[in-house]
C-alpha cells in the first residue's frame, strides 16, 4: 500500500490524494508538514530532500516527491486510469499544462492572504485578484470549447490544475471576482467526480495522530 505523507489542507497534497482515488490505488496519509512538522525529519528527508510535502512512500522502498511527478508516474504505472490523454501530441500538451499549473499557484495566494487580513485593504485585494484573474484568463481560453483542459477526455492536466481552480472559485463573490465561464463550466464538471469531492472540495478537516517516520 502507498503512503501519503502530507496535511489534508495542502493543495499539493490534495492533488496526489485525488490522483490515487481516480486511480483506484490503494493508499493511506499521515499528517506531515506545516503545523505537524516533520520537515527535517532526516528519515523524511531521505525521500524528500528539500523537506517539504507531499510524498509518497511503499512497503518495497520505493518513494517519490513533488505533487506532479507522483501523478505522472501514476498515470505511466497505472494506465488503466487512462490519465494520459490519447495521441502523443496530446500527451505532450497535458506535460506542458501540467508544468504551467505553477503560475496560477503562485498568483492565488496573494489573493487569499488580502482577503483573510484582520483588516483587508480594498486596493490590496483589486490588486492581487486582477493580477490572477489575468493569469487564469489563459486557462479560460483554453478551455473554450473543451470539456477537459486538453480536450474531452479527463487527465493529469486537469488534476494538475483543478486544485488551484477550486482556490478561485472559494474567492467570495462581494470581492468582484471576473467572470471566466469555460472555466467555471469546467469546474462544474470537476466538482461532479466523486474523487474531487472528497480530496479536494470537501476534503477532511480531521487530523490524526502524527506518526513518525519508524511509526
Amino acid at each position: 500500500m502507498l503512503t501519503v505523507w502530507g496535511r489534508a489542507d495542502s493543495s499539493a497534497t490534495a492533488r496526489v490524494m485525488w490522483a490515487l482515488e481516480e486511480a483506484c490505488v490503494a493508499h493511506q496519509r499521515r499528517d506531515w508538514g506545516g503545523a505537524f512538522g516533520g520537515g527535517d525529519d532526516p528519515a523524511y528527508r531521505a525521500i524528500s530532500p528539500h523537506g517539504r510535502i507531499p510524498a509518497i512512500t511503499r512497503e518495497d522502498g520505493f518513494s517519490l516527491w513533488e505533487s506532479n511527478t507522483i501523478i505522472r508516474w501514476l498515470a505511466t504505472t497505472c494506465p488503466q486510469a487512462e490519465l494520459w490523454p490519447a495521441g502523443e501530441a496530446a500527451r505532450w500538451q497535458a506535460e506542458a499544462w501540467m508544468d504551467w499549473s505553477v503560475a496560477p499557484g503562485r498568483v492565488i495566494g496573494p489573493v487569499r492572504t488580502a482577503y483573510r487580513r484582520a483588516e483587508p485593504e480594498p486596493a490590496e485585494m483589486a490588486r492581487t485578484i486582477r493580477a490572477a484573474a489575468e493569469t487564469f484568463a489563459v486557462l479560460n481560453a483554453q478551455l473554450q470549447g473543451r470539456a477537459f483542459v486538453v480536450g474531452d477526455q479527463f487527465s493529469v492536466a486537469d488534476l494538475a490544475l483543478g486544485v488551484v481552480v477550486h482556490r478561485w472559485f472559494r474567492i467570495p463573490e462581494a470581492l468582484a471576482r471576473p467572470d471566466l465561464p469555460a472555466m467555471e463550466a469546467w469546474y462544474e464538471r470537476l466538482r461532479a467526480r466523486p474523487a474531487y469531492q472528497t480530496n479536494v472540495v470537501a476534503k477532511a478537516s480531521a487530523r490524526p495522530q502524527t506518526l513518525g517516520m519508524g511509526d
